[in-house]
């Protein structure tokens, strides 16, 4: 299967990420507000260990991670997004996910940017249902989901924290 290494939005551009994203990655995960939501700050270390992660999901999978950049503010990073796969309690599942900073924050940029996740994933991967899951107190995420069309289907715990499972119908 041959996956979009990149795909663009009205107001976003999405490529597949590379080792040399490292700095872009690590200016988000040290960002406490960024984070905040997401298990908190990363080490350096961590985040050489989730860039490694998701290199390998996409040499496995052939998609994954991709670096979100600013289509009007002259490429400059405004998050990230992402397709991969998801163990919840035992199933394969797989998951869409993105990340702003915090200057993009209530423009929409999110439920444009899953939107067109969904769209992916269902299109390239063929994928009946993806699923994408948020803490509980991450209200805006919520609303992004639902406005998504995703549909909240349990609590589960993963990496040790509470979250909240939506799905697509």
């Amino acid at each position: 299967m041959a996956f979009p290494d990149s795909f663009a939005t009205a107001r976003l551009h999405a490529e597949r990420l590379r080792p040399h994203h490292f700095d872009a990655i690590r200016v988000m995960d040290s960002d406490a507000q960024y984070m905040a939501l997401l298990g908190g700050p990363r080490t350096e270390s961590q985040t050489r260990d989730y860039l490694a992660r998701n290199l390998k999901h996409w040499d496995d999978h052939n998609f994954g991670l991709w670096v979100l950049r600013d289509a009007a503010g002259a490429g400059a990073v405004a998050g990230r997004c992402v397709l991969r796969h998801l163990n919840v309690e035992g199933t394969d599942e797989v998951e869409l996910g993105y990340g702003l900073h915090t200057q993009y924050w209530g423009r929409g940029l999110a439920t444009e940017i899953a939107i067109e996740l969904l769209r992916l994933g269902r299109t390239e991967l063929k994928r009946a249902s993806l699923v994408a899951i948020t803490r509980p107190e991450n209200v805006g995420s919520q609303r992004v989901l639902i406005k998504t069309g995703l549909i909240y289907e349990r609590d589960i715990t993963h990496d040790g924290l509470l979250h909240q499972l939506y799905r697509s119908p």
